[in-house]
């Protein structure tokens, strides 16, 4: 499958996969078509307020499955077709993803550098128009054009084990 079908495939399918997978009750998260290993993979990432598991990625996938033999949208006729939740670390892809999720933490690459950097780490503030307003770790605010932001996603935090000081004791240092 060359770029250009892949392209046109997607582009037909896109709405109707989205409105699918809105009308079984989720929400749409991002789809692509892509060729591994000679092998051409359907992926759907779908979400919920309550999160994802297996049995709702079953569901989508019936529904999605049965939508794509019945309406022939141009895919090969062998196909992998996935459907997953986009993790813990989830991928930012619409400015409405970077409003959802300010407080947050983040990855960001650029496609065009800021001071030479590319890739930046740090909390999403906010988001004004198609800016992105971003603290940087070790910096400060930065105001970014969503439009120079390549692929963003989450950044997932092990909380660390807080050990409580025992009674009677100093910690080290104190005298």
């Amino acid at each position: 499958m060359t770029r250009q079908v892949e392209r046109e495939a997607m582009q037909r399918m896109h709405g109707s996969i989205r409105e699918l997978v809105e009308e079984a009750g989720y929400e749409y998260v991002w789809s692509e078509l892509a060729l591994e290993e000679g092998r051409t993979v359907l992926r759907v990432l779908i979400d919920s307020l309550g999160g994802i598991n297996v049995k709702d990625c079953e569901i989508v996938s019936r529904k999605l499955g049965r939508m794509l033999d019945d309406s022939d949208p141009g895919l090969p006729e062998r196909y992998f077709l996935q459907v997953s939740s986009p993790g813990i670390e989830r991928p930012l892809f619409k400015i409405s993803d970077y409003e959802r999720f300010s407080g947050k933490r983040a990855r960001i690459r650029l496609k065009s550098g800021l001071d030479g950097r590319k890739n930046l780490t740090g909390t999403v503030i906010s988001v004004s128009g198609d800016t992105v307003l971003f603290r940087e770790d070790g910096s400060g605010e930065i105001s970014i054009p969503f439009n120079d932001i390549s692929r963003a996603n989450l950044v997932y935090e092990m909380p660390g084990p807080e050990r409580p000081v025992a009674k009677g004791k100093k910690k080290r240092g104190q005298q």
